[in-house]
């Protein structure tokens, strides 16, 4: 009774007396209380609860002007996702907004502190002879399992089992066929497996190919006396005919097992037995601040896709979200698109949504991407923000698989920084990611530090289009679903090709007639700086395309990277990239890139491609576009020995960014100035010690 009268007063409180005269203005405070009014005076403690108070305020009036739920500084930590249904819109010039009190830092987290640290006195199966005396512990719910710890705000490293460049580790284990139990594996070396776990807590990181075929299966049914594991993953079958063209080009490790804690900073989690084990970096554990992650998204907006009622006028300003969790694979829901071997959830989510905004806001550690927009979005702006450490892709644009619903298109992604992308080992991540989305404008983002290409824009192939294994969805599939790499929507196809495809026959589609299914189209990217993109992987590009349709632009951006691009073109028209315009650009690449400057495709049509520049160019460089057909003598790029190209477009874009108010948190762009010395990358596998995770800071 008295929730109710305190919600009652409140509808009143706030619809009579709104913060200014612009906005009905409802306050939360991680100090307040959900039974209070949620005044400036009793501020909420929830966003659920401010969430519920707008709802109330709608359904007793119509405002025609916005409602503002505005956070006071201070760390939240909320039991469950924020969830926005299509109820919760506002209305064109009267939107709901989710906004910082001015000067102050509101901070979402999905971290839960751990506490209760002591020395390690007992000794559990598998601690190795370095960490023995080492070791600190905490007890912990049972059945917690996460994927990423935090010590003052700095990450640390899962322990695992080699800690050197991933094609340097090892190679000798047999997959058999998936079945629902799991894909047996079984591993030469027998040694690996003693001491671990059979609950799924141990991760087997596989890379199969180069260009990031990789998954992070979770390891069941461990016998160490014979050599052999299950791998779980509904997003990567383990098929080495499939995928890997020579034994060099796959490699695995094993993570979060006991026996790999050898080195300090490291950690791993026993979720059976409720305890984390931890060698600090310190000789002591007291007076540090350790957290992990609970949540797996922070913001979920959910229109109503059944009935095309999105979510609409929503903004969220000035907020930092952080440290988030990845869902395992081997949890993956069956209808999730698994494209190619990223990680498709977000720390915030949206999901049939219009006319909704997401500006100034840090989003800090997510253990998936930062963003995801997916399905039906349009006009969607996310301007402004800060996106680093997100496990997977930065940004992830979305829309449906191939078929005729082309109803993600028109959002604007402009001056954000999104920086160290794919922590969560998932390396085939991009800074910006779009997949059958159209006529998005990226523009004045400075992308730094990508795994993968910082903007990859993607379709499907038209070969697996008509393929029986890829047209129709089998959730009676062993493990991996074919169907899953591109979520094909077969029932907007022909009755007559549905038939034929049903009957086992391929339907062949060539390069034209795939294009009305394909809408990754139109796409303007321009502006953009790129700083050290293929930091894990050496194939793809700064900038690549594959299988896309029509129009996409990529003007007047700006490239560097310290080191060569061995597997790559830098600017890559990939499979049936057709109909570009790529202009303007000024690359400074200090290397070779082994597939040349600008890589096309010879028998990719449409295309228009000039201005480009090859600065700072040595003699050495050459030997990447030596025999590329579509190189420097189609006119397609000059090269330019000296850096003044590279340095007008820099004043450029940053003095427009400047006049936009500057790219959150002042980043250094990182491009090297008249006398300073290029620094080659050194590549590390993600999440290493001294992977370094700026906390928000304390209000």
């Amino acid at each position: 009774m008295v929730y109710l009268q305190a919600f009652a007063s409140a509808v009143i409180a706030l619809y009579v007396g709104g913060s200014d005269q612009t906005a009905t203005s409802i306050y939360v405070s991680p100090n307040g209380n959900d039974l209070n009014s949620g005044t400036a005076a009793e501020p909420f403690r929830t966003l659920g609860r401010a969430r519920d108070a707008v709802r109330a305020i709608k359904h007793r009036e119509r405002l025609m002007r916005p409602i503002e739920v505005r956070l006071h500084g201070g760390v939240y930590r909320p039991e469950r996702t924020l969830t926005l249904l299509t109820q919760d819109s506002g209305s064109t010039g009267a939107p709901i907004r989710f906004c910082a009190v001015p000067g102050e830092t509101p901070v979402i987290t999905g971290g839960r502190v751990i506490g209760g640290w002591q020395p390690l006195a007992d000794k559990p199966a598998g601690v190795s002879e370095l960490a023995k005396g080492k070791l600190w512990f905490a007890d912990i719910p049972k059945g917690w399992r996460f994927h990423t710890l935090f010590v003052d705000g700095k990450g640390m490293q899962r322990a695992q089992m080699s800690s050197d460049f991933w094609r340097r580790w090892p190679k000798a284990f047999t997959p058999g066929p998936p079945e629902k139990a799991g894909q047996l594996l079984t591993f030469r070396d027998k040694g690996i497996l003693k001491n671990l776990p059979s609950n799924g807590d141990v991760e087997m990181v596989c890379i199969l190919a180069q260009y990031g075929v990789m998954g992070n299966g979770v390891l069941t049914d461990i016998d160490p006396a014979r050599g052999t594991a299950r791998w779980n993953s509904h997003q990567l079958e383990l098929d080495f005919k499939g995928w890997s063209r020579s034994e060099s080009e796959r490699g695995f490790n094993l993570e979060n097992g006991l026996p790999f804690l050898n080195k300090p900073g490291e950690w791993c989690v026993d979720s059976e037995s409720g305890r984390v084990y931890l060698w600090p970096l310190s000789p002591s554990m007291k007076n540090h601040v350790v957290t992990a992650p609970k949540l797996y998204e922070l913001v979920r907006i959910q229109g109503d896709e059944t009935h095309s009622q999105p979510v609409h006028d929503v903004e969220f300003r000035g907020i930092t979200f952080t440290c988030t969790d990845r869902l395992p694979e081997n949890e993956w829901p069956h209808d999730w698109l698994k494209r190619q071997w990223e990680h498709v959830d977000a720390a915030v989510y949206v999901q049939c949504a219009r006319d909704c905004s997401f500006s100034d806001n840090r989003i800090l550690d997510s253990g998936a991407s930062g963003i995801t927009l997916n399905h039906f979005a349009q006009r969607i702006g996310v301007v402004g923000n800060e996106i680093g450490w997100p496990g997977s892709d930065g940004i992830f644009l979305e829309g449906y698989g191939p078929g005729m619903l082309d109803v993600n298109r028109s959002n604007t992604v402009r001056r954000n920084w999104i920086h160290d992308v794919g922590q969560g080992n998932y390396w085939h991540s991009a800074s910006i990611q779009i997949y059958q989305s159209a006529n998005n404008q990226i523009e004045l983002n400075l992308l730094q530090r990508s795994a993968y290409c910082a903007v990859s824009i993607v379709g499907a192939s038209p070969a697996d289009i008509g393929d029986p294994r890829h047209f129709f969805p089998h959730p009676d599939a062993p493990q991996f679903d074919p169907w899953n790499t591109y979520n094909i929507r077969w029932q907007d196809f022909p009755k007559d090709v549905q038939a034929s495809i049903r009957e086992g026959r391929s339907h062949l589609y060539d390069r034209e007639s795939a294009k009305p299914y394909l809408h990754s189209n139109g796409n303007l990217l321009t502006d953009n700086i790129v700083v050290e993109p293929e930091m894990l992987l050496d194939e793809g590009g700064a900038i690549y395309a594959w299988c896309p349709g029509k129009g996409n632009v990529w003007a007047d951006n700006l490239i560097f990277k310290s080191s060569g691009m061995p597997g790559s073109s830098i600017l890559a028209l990939d499979d049936m990239a057709e109909y570009f315009t790529v202009s303007r650009n000024v690359i400074w690449v200090e290397g070779q890139a082994a597939c040349g400057t600008i890589g096309v495709r010879p028998s990719e049509r449409g295309n228009v491609i000039f201005g480009n520049v090859r600065a700072c160019y040595k003699p050495e460089f050459a030997d990447g576009d030596a025999g590329n057909l579509n190189g420097i003598e189609h006119g397609f790029y000059i090269n330019d020995p000296s850096r003044a190209p590279v340095y007008r477009m820099l004043a450029s874009i940053t003095d427009q960014v400047k006049r936009e108010g500057g790219w959150l948190g002042s980043p250094a762009v990182g491009i090297p100035r008249p006398g300073e010395k290029v620094t080659p990358v050194n590549k590390k596998v993600s999440g290493s010690p001294d992977h370094k995770t700026i906390e928000p800071a304390k209000p």
